[in-house]
C-alpha cells in the first residue's frame, strides 16, 4: 500500500469528495496541467506484465487559457502536440476531499500514452489508453540470447531495468537476495527479470511514481494493510468498506505442497530441497488425507539452481505456496474505493455469517487485481485469493 496521510483511512470510510489531476509530460517537461477527465479508470493487475493500465475519456477540446481551447487529438502537422503517443506520459494523482475542503492526495500512476482515438473534427470525446513503465522494459527484448550471472539477483534486476531506462529509479526492499549462477534467456528481458525475482521470493513492478520496486512476495504470514468489512452492527476497523462479495472455488491449478530444488553441493548426491506445506488447520486447501477431511495432496517441484542454501529454498517455497493455494478460493469484491492499495497487498475480508450481523468470519486474502474509478460514484471491483482464516 502506498503511504497515506494520517486521516486518509478514516476519510475513505466516510463521506468525501473526489478530485483527479492528470498532467502530461514528455522527457520530464510538463506539457499540459490538469487534463479535464470526464471518465475513466486505472486497473492494477499483478498478473499482467504492465501492472497498471489507464483508460481515460477526455472532451474533444482542451482549455489552453481563460478564453481559448485546442483540439485534444494531436494535429498531424504540429511538431509538438500536447497529447500524443510520441513518448508522452501521464502522471495521475487522486485526491479525497474532506468535509472541510482539505485534499488528501496520493499518486496513482505514471503511464506511457499508447492509444488515442476520437473525431478529428472535435465532434466526439477522445479516448486514451496508457500503460505503466514496465512496458518500456518488456518492449526492449534481447536480439540475441543473454547470459547473466553475479553475486546478487537484485543487482542484476536493477541492471537489466536500467539498460532499458538509464534514469530509472530502482528501490530494493526485498528481505532476501542470492547469487546468480550462469543463466541464459533467449529474448524476453522482462521474463528474465521476473525469474530472477522469483529466485529471491520477490516481485518487481513500477509503483505509482514510476519507480521500480523489488519487494517481498506475500505469504500466509504477511500482515494485512486494510480491512474490507460491511457496515452494520459489526464493523471491525470502522467497517463501511465492503458492498458485496461474490465467492468462487476451484481445484484447477492448485497445489498445497511446493518443493524448491536449489544447487547440488559439491560431493552431494542430491540437490538442496526446501519444502513448504499448507498445514494450517483453517486453510481450505490443507495438506492431507481427503478421507480424513483434508483437501488432498498436490505437489509441484520448482528448480532454482541459483539457490545455495536450505533457508533460501524454503523462503521461495513459502512465497510460491501462497500463490498456488490461494487460487483455490477467491472473492470478487464490490467495495468503497481505496486508491492507495497495490496489487499483491494482503487484506482482511469480513463476511457476516448471520442475519443479525453479530456473527462473522474474517479471512486473509491477497489482492490480484482491482479497478480504481476516476470519477465519483464509480465501481471499485477487487479480485482476491483466500490465504487463511484469521483468529479473532
Amino acid at each position: 500500500m502506498w503511504p497515506v496521510p494520517e486521516a486518509y483511512d478514516d476519510v475513505v470510510r466516510s463521506s468525501n469528495g473526489l478530485s483527479v489531476t492528470v498532467d502530461v509530460f514528455k522527457a520530464g517537461v510538463r506539457l499540459y496541467s490538469g487534463l479535464p477527465v470526464v471518465g475513466g479508470s486505472i486497473t492494477v493487475d499483478a498478473t499482467s506484465a504492465t501492472r497498471r493500465t489507464c483508460s481515460l475519456t477526455l472532451p474533444p477540446f482542451l482549455p489552453t487559457g481563460a478564453y481559448s481551447q485546442a483540439p485534444a487529438l494531436p494535429d498531424p502537422l504540429d511538431g509538438a502536440p500536447r497529447l500524443a503517443t510520441r513518448g508522452h506520459e501521464l502522471r495521475v494523482r487522486h485526491s479525497l476531499i474532506t468535509s472541510d475542503g482539505t485534499p488528501l492526495t496520493i499518486p496513482v500512476g505514471r503511464f506511457r500514452v499508447d492509444d488515442l482515438s476520437g473525431s478529428a473534427l472535435g465532434r466526439t470525446e477522445v479516448t486514451l489508453g496508457g500503460v505503466s513503465r514496465e512496458a518500456h522494459v518488456a518492449d526492449d527484448v534481447f536480439i540475441s540470447p543473454r547470459t547473466v550471472q553475479g553475486p546478487s539477483a537484485a543487482a542484476l534486476i536493477g541492471q537489466l531495468i536500467r539498460e532499458s531506462l538509464p534514469q530509472a529509479v530502482v528501490i530494493n526492499v526485498a528481505s532476501h537476495d542470492a547469487p546468480v549462477r550462469e543463466m541464459t534467456e533467449g529474448s524476453d528481458r522482462w521474463g528474465l527479470i521476473l525469474t530472477l525475482a522469483t529466485s529471491i521470493a520477490a516481485q518487481v513492478y513500477a509503483d505509482p511514481l514510476g519507480q521500480f520496486v523489488i519487494a517481498d512476495s506475500p505469504t500466509v504470514d504477511t500482515e494485512p494493510v486494510w480491512t474490507f468489512a460491511p457496515g452494520g452492527r459489526y464493523s471491525p476497523g470502522g467497517g463501511r468498506t465492503l458492498v458485496d462479495a461474490q465467492r468462487a472455488e476451484s481445484r484447477a491449478d492448485v497445489v498445497n505442497r511446493v518443493a524448491v530444488q536449489g544447487s547440488t553441493p559439491d560431493g552431494a548426491p542430491d540437490p538442496i530441497v526446501g519444502v513448504a506445506i499448507d498445514d494450517d488447520p483453517t486453510s481450505p486447501t490443507r495438506w492431507g488425507d481427503p478421507d480424513a477431511g483434508a483437501w488432498g495432496r498436490a505437489s509441484v517441484v520448482i528448480s532454482q539452481p541459483n539457490l545455495t542454501s536450505l533457508a533460501q529454498c524454503r523462503t521461495v517455497a513459502r512465497a510460491e505456496l501462497a500463490k498456488r493455494t490461494g487460487a483455490a478460493a477467491g472473492l470478487d469484491l464490490s467495495a468503497v474505493p481505496h486508491a492507495a492499495l497495490e496489487a499483491r497487498d494482503v487484506v482482511d475480508v469480513v463476511v457476516p455469517t448471520s442475519a443479525s450481523g453479530y456473527s462473522h468470519t474474517v479471512r486473509r486474502h491477497v489482492i490480484d487485481r482491482f479497478t480504481l474509478p476516476l470519477t465519483a460514484g464509480g465501481d471499485f471491483p477487487v479480485t482476491t485469493r483466500d490465504l487463511r482464516a484469521v483468529t479473532a
